[in-house]
């Protein structure tokens, strides 16, 4: 072997035993991440002390992601609703899929409702509902 070719073999050599990591990168599941809303079907108008019912469409990212949980933020009359879908183990079609889900509130008193869902990065699907 040529001595030209040593060094660069050992440069080779140490670059690979370096780029290697014995550790794992830690990767957030699926289901950590809220779901974006594509679409809202809600009344316009309901009674105090009743449930309003709202449905709810959200995008997943493939065949095993179902509804998980809602969580939703008041402040005053105004609630902000982020879905957070539940990925199942499993084989899994490799397609996004939109699912529908019933989101329940029961006002306690009279007013103007504004119910935002989180459609994805600062954007949201706004419904008013008229509560008497």
């Amino acid at each position: 072997m040529p001595m030209k070719t040593i060094p660069i073999l050992f440069a080779l050599i140490g670059f690979v035993l370096l780029s290697c990591s014995k550790e794992e990168e830690s990767v957030s599941p699926l289901d950590a991440y809220p779901a974006p809303v594509v679409q809202v079907d809600a009344p316009e108008t309901a009674s105090v002390g009743e449930n309003v019912t709202v449905t709810v469409y959200f995008s997943v990212n493939n065949g095993c992601g179902e509804f998980g949980s809602f969580e939703a933020t008041r402040n005053g009359n105004t609630i902000t609703v982020k879905v957070y879908p539940h990925y199942r183990e499993g084989f899994c079609t490799q397609a996004f899929v939109t699912r529908e889900v019933t989101y329940t509130y029961k006002p306690e008193e009279a007013g103007t409702y504004t119910f935002k869902f989180w459609a994805g990065e600062d954007q949201y699907l706004t419904k008013n509902i008229l509560v008497q």
